[in-house]
């Protein structure tokens, strides 16, 4: 019996030959084996050649549909990109009336008094704030 010690893509577990094709043991996912450049290059000769007027179209042989490559469109990078910025904008207008008075000088304390959200949201909102504008500040100087 064959193995290949953590070789599953899925899993990272042990892939052990069933018959002729490759098993994964803990999530049971298969992979079945590449044809080699040969194998495909005679099986595209066989499907080009022109079939005899006395063969009935049962025998003749189909052609493999084209396979489509799988690729990422920029309409789904942009996308992200766009969730990301409404995300941000969604944030500081939540969170606008704490950004003003910790920018007042004003204690987490008062402002969670004042806003009505308990001290660790507006903790975590300053931190957030304090990281935003340390990258802001980092970026303008390496310009």
């Amino acid at each position: 019996m064959l193995c290949q010690l953590k070789c599953c893509s899925k899993c990272r577990g042990d892939l052990v030959l069933d018959g002729d094709e490759w098993r994964c043991w803990q999530c049971g996912q298969h992979y079945y084996p590449r044809r080699s450049t040969e194998d495909l290059r005679d099986l595209f000769q066989e499907t080009q050649r022109e079939p005899t007027s006395s063969s009935s179209p049962a025998e003749r042989p189909r052609s493999l549909p084209p396979r489509r490559r799988a690729t990422r469109t920029l309409r789904d990078v942009n996308s992200r990109i766009a969730a990301r910025d409404r995300s941000d904008r969604r944030w500081w207008l939540k969170n606008l009336e704490i950004v003003q008075h910790l920018d007042a000088g004003k204690s987490v304390k008062e402002i969670s008094s004042l806003v009505g959200r308990g001290q660790r949201q507006v903790r975590i909102v300053r931190e957030r704030l304090f990281d935003m504008r340390s990258n802001r500040a980092t970026d303008l100087l390496a310009s």
